[in-house]
């Protein structure tokens, strides 16, 4: 999603009495889900990528109690899109078409892809690099569901790195893998690859200070 948000731990060096914020950057982040086919006609069709891309996202660290540390990011449902020569150039109307309409996305009445946070864990090496496990929500078609990612976080000066993949299930997240005729269909598995970027936003002035 977006999926980033591991920026929780980040902060190399003492605990801070002030949470750091980080705003993600959608234009330097990348999101793809990988789609397989299944059934019985499977040859007959074709793999989709999909690019998802976020349109904002947050991040509070708060190194004195993670557990007081929050992640959220939103997506625009409809700018989700076969990525450029992966598809038949043909066929992408139709499979943006139905990803977007009831079946899969339904964008008129779910504009917004939510996910926020409940739960980080992981370990670090001491010179910014985190390997950590995020839990947390992700709201798909108006309803929450629970998912779990591993990321690798880089922080280098006021900026976040965020690297992993997972592989998740279209049902687990409410959705039914879409057929075609019933005997060519989008694989239930699904993988989703993310690379996020985000940088540290300047802490207010302290009233009075």
């Amino acid at each position: 999603m977006s999926v980033l948000a591991a920026g929780l731990l980040l902060g190399a060096g003492a605990a801070r009495a002030r949470p750091e914020s980080f705003a993600v950057e959608p234009e330097a982040s990348r999101i793809r889900i990988e789609l397989r086919r299944s059934g019985l006609l499977k040859f007959l069709g074709h793999d989709h990528t999909i690019e998802a891309p976020l349109a904002e996202g947050r991040v509070e660290a708060d190194l004195s109690d993670l557990r007081l540390s929050r992640v959220w990011l939103r997506w625009d449902a409809r700018r989700l899109a076969v990525v450029p020569g992966t598809e038949p150039a043909e066929d992408v109307p139709d499979v943006e078409r139905r990803m977007r309409g009831p079946e899969v996305l339904d964008v008129d009445r779910h504009p917004a892809i939510v996910f926020r946070s409940s739960a980080i864990a992981g370990e670090t090496d001491g010179a910014g690099l985190y390997r950590l496990k995020l839990r947390g929500e992700l709201e798909l078609r108006g309803t929450g569901r629970p998912v779990e990612l591993a990321l690798t976080v880089r922080r280098e000066g006021d900026r976040l790195s965020v690297t992993g993949e997972a592989d998740l299930r279209l049902r687990d997240l409410g959705v039914d893998p879409p057929s075609v005729a019933g005997v060519v269909k989008v694989a239930d598995r699904f993988r989703l690859r993310f690379e996020v970027r985000a940088r540290r936003v300047p802490e207010p002035p302290v009233p009075g200070g």
